[in-house]
Order: C-alpha cells, then structure tokens, then sequence
C-alpha cells in the first residue's frame, strides 16, 4: 500500500511540473520594447550612425516628393535645419500643409499644419521617456521593421513615431501637427518606415560596395586628411575624425578647429613603437599654426595653440575598419 501512495505521489510531482514549465513557456512577452527585438527585422549589423553620417540633411534624404508619394497627399514647401542642445541635436524638416506661419485662434498662437520628421542624436533616453510624464501610452505593430514606439495620448488619439535606430539615434515623427486623421497618420508612419528601412539598407549596400572598391585610408593618411579640412575649411569634418560618442566634445572640437586661419603639417614621424598594438598607433606631429585673433579670449588661450610651430602627439586607435584619432596631447 506504502508503495502505491508514493508511487501516485511521483506521478503528481512529475506532472505539476510538466504544468509549470508549459506555463513559463507560454507566457506573453511583457517587455520593454526598448529592451526587446522581437520587432527589429532589419540586418542588426548595420551602423545607422555611421550611414547617416555625423551631420543629417533631413529634407535631402527624405525629399517632399517622396513623403507626398507616401502620405498620397501635396505639401505645400518645407523647412529643415538644426537644433542643438547641450544633450543632443535634432535634424528636423517640416512639410507644410499650409503657408508657414502662425496663427491666431482665440489670441492663442498656433503654427501652419505640417508634418514634422527628425532624426535626434545624442543623449535621448530622457525623450524616450518623455510620454511617462503624463497619461499617454505607449503601443507597437508588427509591421514597423524597427524597434520603436507609438505614442497615444490620455483620449487614445496618435501622436508620435519614434524609432530607435541605436543608443543614440532616434527618427520621430509628429503626426498630432499635421492635419492627418488617426488612420491616415497610423498608415503613413507604417509605409514610411518600410521607406526608411529600404533607405538605410541601400545605404548600407552602397557604402560596403565603396569600401570593397576603394582602398581604405591608411594611418598616416588619416593625420594628413584631417590637416587639410582644417586647412581648407571643414572644422566640422575634422573634429567627425576624432573617435567619440560625445556629441558635445565633437562640438567642442569643431569650435576650436573653427577658429584656426592656417593649419599646415611640418613633419609626422612614428614614436613610442615599443606600445604599438595592432589597433593603437602613436605619432609626433609639427604642425604650423596661426590662430583667429578674436580666439585670444577663449577660455583657454587660442584653443591651446600658439602662432607658429606646435608639437603634438597623436594617438589613433581602429574603429571599425577606419583609423580615428583619439588623443591630441601636448605631451607624450
């Protein structure tokens, strides 16, 4: 009898725990669409920073044509440009439904309806939270490649896609300023994210295409590279070689280069080889200088350099395929 009872008693362990695991196993995915990539159907692999560039023309890389061809309706003209703050920078272009203006309703000053697309860049985490600051809500669909979310508001109305192409770069579009009912805002954010996927993924093909036919730079054709976009003119396509992920140090860079009438490279030689690794390359570099009088009274004197020859040592490290530099010392 003892044994009967025990064997039951196994037998019950054994399918209470067949019970639980069928349960674990079915139990719905609650997570963070931040922290999950069950809707990401793009190549993972791609660097959508790097195919945008450091710098983003909105309006030429989503052209008007192409949106009314979308959204099967006619702007009016559009507007694009830069916004930066200390945290991150938006590259924005509206399209107009109306002539850009403001208008009055009630005394209350109200922009021209548009349609208002910005890729931001930088820290944006507080944005992304930005909608648990009031009552809207958070949905996704399946049929956006990306990982993203899609914002209603406290009465269930859409307002806003905001796409998460990495750590620091988000596209948001605004529907709530534009004229568009719920179901024409919810079906042009669907097709133009499936535009924006076909976007980057060409992109994407066109740079490795680039790369398999044109040699890449070598090391010492990086350091000359970036003397002569500061000879010729281009700060900021000079500090875009210097390897970080802090949008403010890039800015802080650019505005010191930008200040530099005459950069020319005297001699570059190889130093410290007995440190070198197969991904860090150091180098002592002449340069001659001559600086913007007005940069006197930065907060460091001319930026740290003097008229005349200045000597530095130059650290590259590889990012990727691509040499970068990642310190200019006074010292070695």
């Amino acid at each position: 009898m003892k044994k009967v009872v025990i064997l039951i008693t196994i037998a019950l362990i054994i399918i209470a725990g067949v019970i639980l695991a069928v349960q674990k196993t079915q139990k719905p995915n609650t997570a963070n669409p931040q922290e999950s990539k069950t809707q990401s159907t793009t190549k993972e692999e791609v660097d959508y920073e790097r195919v945008l560039g450091s710098e983003i023309d909105t309006c030429k890389i989503f052209p008007k044509e192409k949106i009314e061809e979308i959204l099967g309706k006619k702007f009016i003209t559009t507007k694009g440009g830069v916004n930066k703050t200390s945290k991150y920078s938006e590259y924005y272009c509206e399209y107009y439904q109306e002539e850009p203006k403001m208008n009055y309703n009630s005394g209350v000053p109200t922009p021209s309806k548009r349609l208002p697309i910005s890729f931001i860049k930088g820290e944006i985490q507080s944005l992304r939270d930005a909608y648990k600051l009031s009552n809207y809500s958070v949905k996704q669909d399946s049929q956006i490649p990306f990982l993203h979310q899609l914002i209603y508001d406290q009465n269930g109305n859409f307002r806003t896609l905001e796409i998460f192409l990495s750590n620091n770069l988000d596209l948001i579009i605004n529907t709530y300023q534009s004229d568009l009912n719920q179901e024409q805002a919810l079906n042009f954010v669907k097709k133009f994210s499936l535009h924006l996927k076909d976007y980057l993924e060409s992109k994407q093909n066109q740079e490795e295409k680039k790369s398999e036919s044109v040699p890449l730079p070598q090391e010492e054709d990086i350091i000359h590279n970036f003397v002569n976009l500061i000879e010729e003119g281009y700060p900021d396509k000079a500090a875009s070689m210097i390897k970080t992920s802090d949008e403010s140090e890039l800015q802080a860079w650019a505005v010191n280069f930008s200040n530099i009438n005459s950069f020319k490279l005297i001699s570059l030689e190889k130093t410290r080889e007995n440190e070198w690794t197969e991904n860090k390359h150091f180098y002592k570099a002449v340069f001659d200088v001559w600086m913007n009088p007005d940069s006197a009274n930065a907060p460091i004197p001319y930026y740290g350099w003097q008229n005349g020859e200045n000597t530095r040592w130059i650290t590259l490290e590889k990012d990727g395929n691509t040499w970068k530099i990642t310190e200019i010392a006074t010292g070695p």
